[in-house]
């Protein structure tokens, strides 16, 4: 069902659409903080839109609010409502990273001023320490003197009176963190939800009569934009996972009759492992997806051999494409193994030099992703999206190379950023951190090979004349200002860091002296603080 008619649409509009045409059709099937998963037609999912729009404006809530979602996937439900039911009213969302620390999420919440965030009690109680001017919803259990999330289900069913009805509007704020040392607020309107929507659930080859299943965080782009809006730009259904171990995963599918299941090559590699060691019936699906990281050859094997009938295909993209970018189709996925695909439908791939100029197919440039998926630019930072939006186009900061047949081979990172099992940290975030401990006086951070999740962080640093530094106690000073993905795993006290002649530190060589370190299980310079 790709159609680049609902180009035209806002989100709300392209949902009454799909209700019109089949209301009975599952659109989400997603998980409740109460403790129950809610399985909702069409007809239903904008019935409860209008339900908690209403309760939204009857708080006070409009047209150019910021609306925040503090809340895990525990409450999918509750997340994906309180977006629909903010772009309904002409607001924008705010997904909020779960993991960040007080420093960063109080970081994201003055550099948005929300109105209002949807959380838990405790999620309430952190916003008022630091952002009090946000009104905390609750959802879940809450004191009495709490405000309460609107309910659909508590509110009469009405629908709100009025209707922006303009897909320019902002609608969502996705945080990602690059290369700098503070997260970037990326900004979609409804046309470039809807367009990631278009190109990438074309790519993956979904219809109307999918159910396709995924579990990353509310507060990524794939949750909504890839997720939701590929699942109903093509009329199919989503089913949002709440926290899963393997096992759960896989008896999720049966229970749903997922066709298609889309994860981190880390999950898609541990569910397989699982699925060979027990009892699971996962005939029902028929295509499998991956993406965010590279896939091992010996894991797409492992798929093939225990999947026989479920066809493979990988997407490559980045919060600010959509992620629209690139594809790899089944048929090719042996044909041209080591590359990340060719252009998504309706987007295209440029390779260019350092001057934004194109390259030739063959020689290696800039990666810059175009097309309907691609964001706005950076929220309050126009020097940033200056730097990275240009001809409508996003300058992914990765560097590759076109064959002659434009399929794409991605050979390495322009931007210093780790890739832990599909979650991108800034290195640069983790050094300012790092250097804010007592006694440091260099740190570099770098990626390390992880056996499960790709990457992962190590950190190399270089103590003040007559400082004896305690990576244990660089790693609580961490913890406290850090989400758990981006602290690092690995530590090396070096006497000084490397460096080229122009005083740039030499990632290359450190990452060198990391794995000399962990093969010499004598040397005490390596700490492991877990996984």
């Amino acid at each position: 069902m790709s159609d680049p008619t609902v180009l035209s649409l806002t989100v709300p509009d392209l949902l009454r659409r799909r209700a019109g045409e089949a209301p009975h059709r599952i659109a989400l099937s997603a998980h409740s903080i109460n403790g129950w998963r809610d399985r909702l037609t069409y007809a239903q999912l904008v019935n409860r839109m209008e339900s908690t729009a209403r309760g939204l404006a009857r708080m006070g809530f409009g047209k150019g609010d910021r609306i925040g979602v503090l809340l895990g996937n525990e409450a999918g439900r509750e997340c994906i409502l309180t977006a629909l039911s903010a772009l309904r009213l002409g607001a924008a969302v705010v997904p909020f990273n779960t993991r960040y620390a007080d420093e960063e999420l109080g970081h994201a919440l003055e550099l948005v001023e929300p109105a209002a965030v949807v959380t838990t009690t405790d999620g309430a109680h952190r916003i008022a320490r630091l952002y009090p001017p946000a009104r905390a919803l609750v959802v879940g259990p809450a004191a009495d003197d709490q405000e309460r999330w609107p309910e659909p289900l508590d509110e009469p069913f009405a629908a709100h009176p009025s209707d922006p009805g303009d897909q320019t509007l902002l609608a969502c704020l996705l945080f990602t963190s690059g290369t700098t040392a503070r997260s970037k607020a990326v900004m979609h309107d409804h046309r470039s939800m809807i367009g990631a929507g278009l190109s990438c659930g074309t790519a993956l080859g979904l219809t109307e009569r999918d159910l396709y299943q995924a579990g990353w965080p509310f507060f990524t782009s794939s949750a909504l934009n890839l997720g939701c809006m590929s699942s109903w730009v093509q009329g199919g259904g989503f089913v949002f996972e709440e926290p899963l171990d393997n096992a759960g995963r896989l008896r999720l599918i049966a229970a749903e009759q997922t066709t298609f299941y889309h994860g981190v090559p880390s999950v898609v590699h541990f569910m397989i492992e699982e699925y060979a060691r027990g009892r699971f019936d996962t005939t029902s699906l028929r295509r499998v997806g991956y993406g965010g990281s590279a896939m091992p050859s010996e894991v797409i094997r492992r798929i093939s051999e225990r999947w026989p009938w479920v066809e493979q295909v990988q997407i490559y993209g980045m919060t600010e494409s959509g992620p629209s970018g690139s594809r790899l189709q089944p048929a090719d996925m042996w044909r041209k193994h080591g590359s990340i695909g060719a252009a998504m439908p309706y987007c295209t791939i440029e390779i260019v030099d350092d001057e934004g100029k194109l390259v030739p197919a063959g020689d290696t440039g800039e990666i810059v992703i175009k097309g309907p998926g691609v964001a706005r630019g950076y929220f309050r930072n126009p020097q940033a999206t200056e730097e990275a939006f240009r001809d409508g186009g996003i300058c992914t900061g990765d560097v590759g190379h076109l064959d002659n047949e434009e399929f794409l081979f991605f050979t390495d990172r322009k931007k210093d950023v780790i890739n832990r099992g599909g979650l991108k940290i800034a290195s640069v975030a983790v050094e300012h951190v790092l250097y804010r401990f007592p006694g440091v006086r260099e740190a570099a951070v770098v990626s390390v090979p992880h056996p499960d999740l790709g990457e992962d962080v190590a950190a190399c640093v270089v103590p003040e004349e007559g400082v004896a530094l305690d990576t244990n106690e660089i790693a609580r000073f961490c913890a406290d200002k850090l989400a758990d993905y981006e602290r690092p795993r690995q530590w090396l006290i070096l006497k000084e860091l490397p460096k080229n002649p122009m005083g740039k530190v030499l990632k290359t060589e450190l990452r060198r002296l990391l794995e000399d370190a962990r093969s010499e299980s004598r040397r005490n310079n390596l700490t492991s603080t877990g996984t």
